[in-house]
């Protein structure tokens, strides 16, 4: 064999071993790239949705139990600006800290010192007994544990205090959801843990893509455990709005017959009004027959009662992730000043902008982005970025005492 002859058959030999390491090497991560300006104007729906649903929502808290409120309510857009309340505040304060701190998922004696300067007011239920524990030296996760805290394990905090986590992980529900059920996991357990890894990744996924709600909706089943009621809640409130595309009310107490009992401890497979899976199937019901228009999504999570000021806030989230600030500021009325007061977490600012605390969650939003193998890059001549796109999956698998529906 001459030398070129073996050449060329050593380079064909290579070319076939790359061949074949290339067909049985995974593909690569699937990337979708967006303007700098396109993230933050999605992230700032998402916010300035949560604050609108959250605080416009407030009028309309455990006022209709039995039944929905009898019409859809008109409702203003903070044209006093934003303030601290429990739908935005627990998150607020977290994401103040991962910033000035340079760390995502806080360390949880370093929580436990935040918690006490910071949650001394304005606090109810699994996350006032969370608190009371530190006191007496517990320090998460052992505060969610439904031996000590008996709100633990059905409370809507393992909704209301997450949506943020979804906000700065666009694209990415998988870290989403890993980032909410840590700092969830401070006060709640068993199935609240499951609508936060249902709500942040929905977040997630509506902060990137055009796609139906009712699409997003399904795919965020990925997250959560197939057994648990946040999945029943989902799956039944989508059949509920096929079966009654034009009766809300009959959707809703579809649920209130099936499932709601003032105390639940004493017949399970029963949930109470403060609970995770009735006011998540109320925020599914309010995103499907909201059609995609904030306003409307709003109207409708108030109407639907039970802790509607939650609810408000997480679907008027969802949309606002989807149609972004620019189309929310476009609405008819809308003159919300950009201004956010602080009456509750004495270590944060008083006053300051909304838009400054955006600018806070992009720059975490960034870090996550790099951190899970995106890159800044140009788009269009703009500053961007390539996200590397995570598929919806289960973290947490619903613990045997929750599967069974018990110890609520």
């Amino acid at each position: 064999m001459t030398i070129a002859t073996l050449a060329f058959a050593c380079a064909a030999a290579s070319s076939a071993a790359d061949a074949a390491a290339e067909s049985s090497s995974p593909p690569p991560a699937q990337t979708i790239q967006r303007m700098r300006a396109q993230i933050r104007d999605r992230i700032h729906g998402a916010w300035a949705g949560m604050l609108i649903g959250g605080i416009e929502g407030l009028a309309h808290e455990f006022k209709y139990i039995d039944e929905p409120r009898k019409d859809l309510p008109d409702y203003a857009l903070l044209p006093n600006g934003a303030r601290s309340d429990d739908d935005n505040d627990f998150e607020w304060t977290h994401l103040y800290f991962m910033d000035k701190e340079g760390t995502i998922k806080i360390s949880y004696p370093r929580l436990t010192e935040i918690w006490k300067a910071n949650m001394n007011q304005g606090i109810w239920c699994a996350n006032l007994q969370a608190r009371k524990l530190m006191d007496q030296g517990v320090w998460p996760p052992q505060t969610s544990d439904p031996k000590l805290n008996s709100f633990a394990s059905y409370n809507l905090a393992g909704q209301f205090t997450v949506e943020a986590y979804g906000m700065i992980a666009p694209g990415m529900p998988q870290t989403a959801a890993d980032i909410g059920l840590h700092y969830a996991r401070v006060s709640v357990s068993g199935e609240p843990l499951q609508a936060a890894q249902y709500w942040t990744t929905l977040l997630s996924l509506s902060a990137v893509s055009d796609r139906p709600m009712e699409e997003l909706l399904s795919e965020s089943l990925k997250a959560v455990d197939p057994a648990s009621a946040q999945a029943e809640a989902v799956r039944d409130a989508v059949a509920q709005f096929h079966q009654h595309p034009q009766d809300w009310k009959a959707a809703r107490q579809h649920f209130h017959a099936k499932w709601f009992l003032r105390n639940p401890k004493t017949a399970p497979g029963k949930w109470n009004d403060n609970s995770t899976p009735l006011n998540g199937a109320m925020v599914v019901l309010a995103l499907l027959y909201g059609q995609g228009e904030f306003y409307r999504t709003g109207q409708y999570a108030m109407a639907l009662g039970y802790d509607a000021d939650c609810n408000a806030a997480t679907a008027c989230a969802a949309v606002g992730a989807r149609v972004g600030f620019s189309a929310i500021q476009k609405l008819p009325g809308f003159r919300m000043p950009d201004r956010y007061v602080n009456r509750t977490r004495p270590q944060l600012p008083g006053e300051c902008k909304i838009s400054d605390q955006v600018d806070v969650m992009m720059r975490i939003c960034e870090k996550l982005i790099l951190a899970n193998g995106g890159k800044s890059i140009q788009v269009d001549g703009k500053d961007g970025y390539r996200i590397r796109q995570q598929t919806p999956r289960m973290l947490q698998p619903l613990a045997p005492v929750a599967a069974g529906r018990t110890g609520r």
